[in-house]
This record gives structure tokens, sequence and C-alpha cells, in this order.
């Protein structure tokens, strides 16, 4: 081999190391942009509910679980009436508008989530029991609230529901 040979060959494999060290640098990069982006989101989430939104979610909760007696897709309102849960988006909800915040901010978050800009695990291991229990409530059909009202959240939901399965999230409330 001529000089000239080795130093193109070194050229080449200096040019070869540094593309995969620049390459690596921008993936941890978006990495770390997509996790900022994610703290950003969440801390807009929070602030973008009342003071008593999430207790009142809790609310709900615990008074359609199988041990208060509510009924499938029902729950006891604070007057003790089997409510169906699409009321909770009606004029004057049981809840003072809590769950339509939530539901809100979590299209606003999904629709981030489509676009590959924040941390998806992330988002949903503070949020997750959130968005399955609403989706649920609210979403599980083409007629749904969430279909019609929310379509990023819903878009997230069906493309997503398998996978979260798996993933940890953050408890909000139990039902005993």
């Amino acid at each position: 081999m001529s000089p000239e040979e080795i130093r193109e060959w070194a050229k080449f494999g200096i040019l070869t190391v540094g593309g995969c060290l620049a390459l690596r640098t921008y993936i941890v990069g978006q990495r770390q942009r997509r996790l900022e982006n994610s703290l950003k989101l969440l801390d807009i989430f929070f602030d973008n509910l009342e003071e008593n939104d999430l207790s009142e979610w809790k609310r709900i909760f615990v008074n359609s679980s199988e041990p208060s007696g509510a009924k499938y897709g029902y729950f006891h309102s604070s007057h003790n009436q089997q409510i169906k849960f699409e009321y909770l988006f009606s004029e004057g909800p049981d809840d003072n508008g809590a769950n339509n915040r939530i539901v809100q901010q979590i299209d606003l978050i999904a629709y981030d989530a489509l676009k590959g800009t924040i941390d998806l695990r992330f988002i949903y291991s503070q949020l997750g029991q959130l968005m399955n229990t609403t989706y649920s409530w609210f979403g599980d059909g083409d007629n749904s609230i969430i279909a019609k009202h929310y379509p990023h959240f819903n878009k997230l939901m069906k493309k997503h529901r398998s996978k979260f399965k798996n993933w940890p999230a953050k408890v909000y409330s139990y039902c005993e």
C-alpha cells in the first residue's frame, strides 16, 4: 500500500468515527429534548387544572367502583344517584367540570405524543391511571365523547393501549 492510500484510509476511518459520534450525540440530544418537553407539558397539565380537579376525579373514581354499588358506566353522584359518565360533560356537571378539564389537557398532550416530540413512557408513568380510566369512562367507541371531541387522545389510546398495559403508572386513587 502506498502512503497516499494509507492516508485516505485513515481519513475514511476518522470520518466514520466522527460521523458515528455525531449521530450518537444527535440521538442523545433528541432523547433529552423529548424528556424536557414532557416535563414542560406535565407542568402545563397540572397548572391548567383547578385546585380540586384531582380530588373530584378521585371521588368519581371511587363512586364508580363496584364496591360502591355503581352499575357499569355509571357513578354515584354527590346526591347518591347513579348517573351516566357522559353527564360529566353536560351543563353543571357533578364534578364541576374536573373531568372535562383533565381530558382536554390529556388531548393536548396526546397531540405531542403522536408527533413524537415527548417521551410517552414518562408521560404515561405520571398520567397513566388518569388516561386509562377516563378513556374507559368516556371513550371506547367511534361514537364516544372522546372520539368526537378529543381526537388526539382517542388516536393515542387506540394506537398504544396494548403497550400501556405493560408500563408502570402513578396511582392517584385505589378502590376498596
